[in-house]
């Protein structure tokens, strides 16, 4: 189960893939929203929490969210906007956890990039972006249509690869476009090498 914790002074404390999961029931998925988030964030949009609560309700089909969904919705925001202000190298990717099945995990990994993706377009609008960027865009686009065939060692070996790719990719998009210090924020891209290989 994949958890957020917030630090100190930052509220509510906890969101997990699961409650948000089931909180949203056929709404939408986690990934969906936190890739689409991640996005726009990532391309220099700058909402605050409750005008992307609006957008997202809007998008979605419904024009509010009870207030334990918000909460959760909130948290997820204000932790993924502090993973990359901070430049940490610890941002992560809001998928279903290890105990879950590994096409699931495959699944919303497609999700997640499939609306980064999304979210990117909107929140750039019209602007010119970098050789990287766009090379980081088609492989997100590529790995949107990732499927498992079998769940073994090397179909897991493989995921474990590929998210980690993905992560520092989305990294690298955030340092390029929003102007990052050298090194901040995921600059190794050694590990963008290579890293799509038989996806689909």
């Amino acid at each position: 189960m994949t958890t957020y914790s917030s630090q100190p002074g930052d509220v509510p404390a906890t969101v997990s893939f699961d409650e948000l999961a089931a909180q949203l029931a056929e709404q939408s998925h986690p990934s969906e929203i936190h890739g689409y988030l991640c996005g726009l964030l990532s391309a220099g949009a700058h909402p605050d929490v409750q005008q992307w609560l609006g957008q997202l309700a809007e998008q979605m089909g419904d024009n509010s969210f009870d207030e334990h969904t918000k909460q959760l919705l909130s948290q997820l925001f204000l932790h993924t906007q502090d993973e990359l202000t901070s430049g940490s190298l610890s941002a992560t990717l809001f998928l279903p956890g290890d105990d879950e099945s590994l096409g699931l995990r495959t699944q919303s990994l497609g999700v997640w990039c499939q609306s980064f993706i999304s979210g990117f377009g909107q929140g750039l609008e019209s602007r010119k972006v970098s050789d990287m960027v766009e090379e980081v865009l088609r492989d997100f686009a590529e790995i949107s249509l990732i499927e498992t065939a079998e769940e073994n060692e090397e179909s897991e070996k493989l995921y474990i690869e590929v998210s980690e790719f993905v992560r520092l990719a989305w990294l690298n998009v955030y340092a390029e476009v929003c102007g990052l210090p050298e090194g901040s924020s995921g600059d190794d891209r050694s590990g963008k090498k290579g890293a799509s290989k038989t996806l689909h």
